[in-house]
C-alpha cells in the first residue's frame, strides 16, 4: 500500500522538540524507577517568555484558553505566541506573567533551553528507496504535462534567513518582540472594534455555517461508506469545508470562549486533513513563532526534496514537480504517518538529524491512538467492501485513495501559497531589530482582500498576515477590520504582499518553488501574469487564469471517473 510505503520515507515536516535530539528509547524495567519523576515532570507546566522560565502549573487552571493550550506548549519557548496571542489584552497578560513564579527546572528532565536549528542530511549521503523512485515517476509525469517557459529564472543560491528578531545561531532561537508603534496602533485596531476578547470569537453565522458543512460532510461520509460515486466526489471537498471554518480556527481557541469546545471542534480534521495532537505543536510553536525561518519553521520542510526557501540547500536530481506530485499524498501522511510514527517512538529517519514527529507531553499514547480510530476506518472499510464481495480491486483503490489525493492538493495549495513566495522571503523591511510584528505581516500572503466570500472558503488563510499578527481573533472577522489593518501596514512602511487571487498566489508559489528547485524546469503557466481586469481581458483569457488550479484540483477526480467502466 502507498501508506506503508510513505513510512519509509521523511517527506513530511516535523517540529524539533524540546527534548534531546534522538528519538526517544522505548521504556525498559531498569527505567521503572525513573518513570515516576517523569510522569512528575510531565505534570509541570514550564513557559519560557522573554528570556525566563515560568511556573503556570496552578495558572493553568485558570487560563482562559484551557489548561490543555498551556500543557501543549510546555518546555517550550513561547514568547513570540505570547504576544501575539495576547494582542488585544497584552497589558493584562503581562501583569499575569509577571505574578506566576519562576520555574524549578531541577523538576525536569533534561531539556533544550530552545529549538536548536534543523539539521539536514544531504540526499547525496542516503540510499534511495522505492518511494524516492515512485515520486520521482511522479515528478516526470508532471514536467510531461506542464512544459518549460522560454525564459526561466536564474539558480538561487543558498542563503539562510537573515535580520530576524530570534535569530541567536550558538544558543538557538530565542524570543524578541518589542513594543513598536506597529504593535501598538494593531493593538489600537482591536480595541476600536471589541470591547472584550469573547466578542472577537465566532460570530452566529459562523457557528451556521460550522453545522451546515457538518451536515454536508456527515451526508457525503454517509454516502461513500454505502459506495455511492457522486458522494465520494464530493467528500474531500465536503471534508474541507468543514475543516475551513473549524480545524484552523480552533487550533488558536477562536471559535469560543470554552476551551473544550475549541478542542472538540480541532478533531473535525479527521480523517482526511491532519491529527490535531501531532500538529499543534508544529503549527503554533514553530511555524507561527518562527515564520519563514528556514533553521525553525518547520512548515519549510513539508515537501523536501523540494526547496522551499533560499536556507535550504538544493537536493540535486529533484525539482519543483516533485513538490506538485507530493501535494497528493500530503494529508496523508499528517493524518496516518505522523501519529503512527510517535506511537512507535520513531523519529523521521534519515532526512533530518534532530526532527521526531511530537505529541505533546500531556496527551497520553492511549489517547493519541484513540485519535487513529477514524482513519483506522476510512483506510480499511473500501478493503473490507472488496473481501466482501461488493466492489473490485480498482474500485477500492479508488475508494481508499481518492480522498486523500483531494484534500492533499487542497491543503498544498491552501497553506504553502501564503509564504512560499519570493516577496514573503526577503529579508524585513524597517530598521528596528525586535519588531516581530512587521515580519509576521511581511512574510505572509494575501489574497482577494476585496472579498468577504473567499475568507470563508480558505480558512481565513487568504488573509493570511492579519492572522499572523492576531492569531486569536476568529477569520470571520477579518475582511471588515481588513482596510484599517493595511491602512497602518502603510502608514508603517510595512510590506503588504497581495495576489489578484488564489490561482495567481498558486503560480507565483509554483514559480517560486521551481525558482529554487529547478529553475531551468519552471513551468510556462506558472510564469504567466493574472490580467489586470477580467472585463478586459474577456472570459476565455479568465478561465485560463484558474485553469492550473482547476486541472490540480480536478486531476484525481477526472482519473477516477475515467476508471469507473472498469469498477
Amino acid at each position: 500500500m502507498i501508506a506503508a510505503a510513505l513510512a519509509s520515507s521523511s517527506s513530511t515536516s516535523l517540529l524539533t522538540p524540546p527534548l534531546p535530539s534522538s528519538a526517544p528509547a522505548k521504556p525498559t524495567a531498569t527505567a521503572a524507577a525513573e518513570s515516576s519523576s517523569a510522569a512528575t515532570a510531565a505534570k509541570t507546566v514550564h513557559l519560557k517568555i522573554s528570556g525566563k522560565w515560568y511556573d503556570a502549573t496552578e495558572w493553568a487552571d485558570r487560563h482562559p484558553g484551557g489548561r490543555y493550550v498551556l500543557e501543549w506548549a510546555d518546555g517550550f519557548d513561547v514568547t513570540n505566541a505570547f504576544h501575539t496571542i495576547h494582542l488585544f489584552s497584552s497589558r493584562k497578560a503581562s501583569d499575569i506573567l509577571a505574578r506566576l513564579p519562576e520555574a524549578d527546572l531541577t523538576l525536569r528532565a533534561a531539556r533544550e533551553p530552545v529549538l536548536p536549528p534543523i539539521e539536514r542530511v544531504p540526499m547525496a549521503s542516503q540510499r534511495p528507496t522505492g518511494m524516492d523512485r515512485f515520486m520521482g515517476a511522479g515528478e516526470r509525469v508532471v514536467e510531461l504535462l506542464s512544459p518549460p517557459a522560454d525564459a526561466t529564472p536564474e539558480p538561487v543560491p543558498v542563503a539562510p534567513a537573515s535580520g530576524l528578531a530570534w535569530q541567536q545561531r550558538q544558543e538557538g532561537a530565542v524570543g524578541a518582540v518589542g513594543e513598536t508603534p506597529l504593535k501598538r496602533d494593531l493593538e489600537a485596531l482591536l480595541r476600536r472594534h471589541f470591547r472584550s476578547s469573547a466578542e472577537y470569537k465566532a460570530t452566529p453565522e459562523h457557528w451556521a455555517r460550522i453545522a451546515a458543512a457538518f451536515a454536508v460532510w456527515a451526508g457525503c461520509l454517509a454516502g461513500w461508506v454505502a459506495g455511492s460515486l457522486p458522494a465520494t466526489l464530493a467528500l474531500p471537498f465536503a471534508q474541507w469545508l468543514l475543516f475551513s471554518p473549524t480545524v484552523h480556527e480552533a487550533s488558536h481557541s477562536t471559535l469560543s470562549t470554552a476551551p473544550w469546545v475549541n478542542k472538540a471542534a480541532a478533531f473535525c480534521g479527521l480523517p482526511f486533513v491532519y491529527n490535531p495532537y501531532i500538529w499543534w505543536p508544529q503549527h503554533l510553536l514553530s511555524h507561527h513563532q518562527y515564520t519563514n525561518d528556514d533553521a525553525l519553521d518547520v512548515d519549510l520542510h513539508h515537501l523536501r526534496p523540494a526547496r522551499l526557501h533560499p536556507g535550504c540547500e538544493v537536493d540535486e536530481g529533484y525539482g519543483g514537480a516533485n513538490f506538485i506530485f507530493k501535494g497528493y499524498f500530503s494529508t496523508m501522511g499528517m493524518s496516518v504517518l505522523w501519529p503512527v510514527r510517535v506511537l512507535q517512538q520513531k523519529s523521521t529517519g534519515r532526512w533530518y538529524r534532530n526532527l521526531v514527529t511530537p505529541k505533546p507531553d500531556a496527551v497520553s499514547d492511549a489517547e493519541l491512538a484513540l485519535s487513529l480510530l477514524p482513519v483506522g476506518f476510512v483506510l480499511l472499510w473500501p478493503w473490507l467492501r472488496m473481501l466482501a464481495g461488493e466492489i473490485n480491486a480498482l474500485e477500492a483503490f479508488f475508494d481508499w485513495y481518492y480522498p486523500w489525493a483531494v484534500t492533499g492538493a487542497i491543503w498544498t495549495v491552501m497553506t504553502q501559497v501564503s509564504h512560499v513566495q519570493e516577496d514573503c522571503q526577503r529579508p524585513p523591511s524597517g530598521d528596528e531589530q525586535d519588531d516581530y510584528f512587521r515580519w509576521q505581516i511581511e512574510s505572509a500572503l494575501d489574497y482577494s482582500v476585496g472579498s468577504e466570500l473567499v475568507p470563508k472558503l480558505t480558512a481565513s488563510l487568504s488573509l493570511q498576515s492579519m492572522h499572523h499578527v492576531m492569531p486569536s481573533v476568529c477569520g470571520c472577522h477579518f475582511s471588515a477590520l481588513y482596510p484599517e489593518y493595511r491602512a497602518i501596514c502603510e502608514a508603517h512602511g510595512v510590506r503588504l504582499n497581495t495576489r489578484k487571487d488564489v490561482s495567481a498566489a498558486w503560480r507565483s508559489c509554483i514559480a517560486r518553488v521551481f525558482e529554487l528547485s529547478s529553475p531551468e524546469r519552471t513551468p510556462a503557466w506558472a510564469l504567466r501574469e493574472p490580467a489586470a481586469d477580467a472585463a478586459e481581458s474577456g472570459p476565455l483569457a479568465a478561465v485560463e487564469e484558474h485553469l492550473p488550479l482547476i486541472a490540480y484540483l480536478a486531476t484525481p477526480g477526472v482519473v477516477m471517473l475515467a476508471c469507473t467502466p472498469l469498477f
